[in-house]
């Protein structure tokens, strides 16, 4: 009798200019307890060694596969892996990041014990590198950074409106279309709504661990989250008002708040303006306090890049949206972290 060597599990993993981190990222996903998988590497046309290095472990792995993406966009390398995805259920992990040893094995077990759950994924550590590095991670994973997006710091398993990494059902993500190649940011999340929509549920589970590697200094990290926000912006003019929840609106809000705050002080008002911004400044004086109190690891966190990274995230996101709302202004395209442009 032959055996079925069909795989249980399809992880997709789009990359460009992965070179230095895409080996110890194939590296997590073969070290799963999940053994009966496969993994496709689809490559944005990389300009550095991205491709030789897959191409070298696929040579002493079969489960390995690398896909082109000529599109070079994240969305475009999704689809091209939905695609060719050999097993019930798919997976996306990114070459930036690895997973806990049983990520797959239970998001499996979870979407087998529950046939209306669609999606399933953990919770995103941030892995810091230098002073700066570090007190980002911290404050994404931070209430006061990311809201109530339990998929930084949530401790419970429950049912959410986004699965980071989510271990999905194939069947379901091709009947919905796959992800939105309109989309250069947010791909995912829109993902999750339409599965929402579908009369699907999504779990979240802390034990299904990611460590992702942030961005190294605040000013990087306000430029990501400039992109985040015009990207959900994109996202809730395809969708609508049912794409918004209140967390959404926090950050526009603030950035709206403190240009009228701006706007008091040049016209010979500090006393309003000052007490405009004072509730921001008080929060982020606590949240400091409170995160550093908390710490990193076993080491301190300064309390300049951390301030700085709370107020990144949050006027970043803001003025983001408010480009990619009001102006339409559109995100930068990428598919991957180039290793050479930090």
């Amino acid at each position: 009798m032959t055996q079925d060597r069909t795989p249980t599990v399809s992880v997709l993993m789009p990359v460009r200019n992965e070179e230095r981190s895409v080996a110890g990222a194939i590296g997590s996903v073969l070290q799963q307890t999940e053994k009966n998988l496969e993994v496709l590497v689809i490559d944005g046309q990389s300009d550095d060694g991205t491709a030789s290095v897959v191409n070298d472990l696929a040579s002493t792995d079969p489960r390995i596969r690398l896909l082109d993406n000529p599109n070079r966009t994240i969305p475009h390398a999704l689809n091209i892996g939905l695609a060719a995805a050999q097993g019930r259920y798919v997976a996306r992990v990114d070459a930036h990041a690895s997973v806990s040893l049983d990520y797959l094995e239970r998001g499996v077990t979870e979407l087998e014990a529950n046939s209306d759950v669609a999606s399933v994924g953990g919770r995103r550590i941030g892995v810091g590198e230098g002073p700066a590095g570090r007190a980002i991670a911290a404050a994404l994973s931070s209430p006061f950074g990311v809201g109530n997006s339990i998929n930084h710091y949530g401790g419970e398993r429950q049912d959410t409106d986004h699965a980071s990494f989510a271990v999905s059902r194939k069947d379901v993500l091709r009947s919905i279309g796959g992800w939105d190649e309109n989309l250069l940011v947010n791909e995912d999340v829109d993902l999750d709504h339409r599965i929402a929509l579908a009369g699907f549920r999504i779990r979240y589970d802390p034990d299904m661990e990611i460590h992702w590697h942030v961005r190294r200094t605040v000013r990087d990290l306000g430029r990501q989250y400039r992109r985040y926000g015009r990207g959900k912006a994109a996202m809730v003019r395809k969708n609508g008002s049912s794409a918004v929840r209140v967390r959404h609106l926090a950050a526009p809000g603030l950035v709206a708040w403190t240009g009228g705050a701006v706007i008091a002080l040049l016209t010979g008002h500090p006393r309003i303006a000052t007490a405009m911004v004072a509730p921001y400044v008080a929060g982020l004086a606590g949240a400091t306090v409170a995160t550093r109190r908390k710490g990193y690891g076993e080491e301190d966190l300064d309390v300049v890049p951390l301030a700085g990274a709370f107020a990144a995230m949050h006027f970043g996101w803001g003025l983001g949206f408010l480009e990619g709302y009001l102006l339409r202004l559109t995100p930068a395209a990428a598919s991957g972290r180039d290793p050479r442009k930090k």
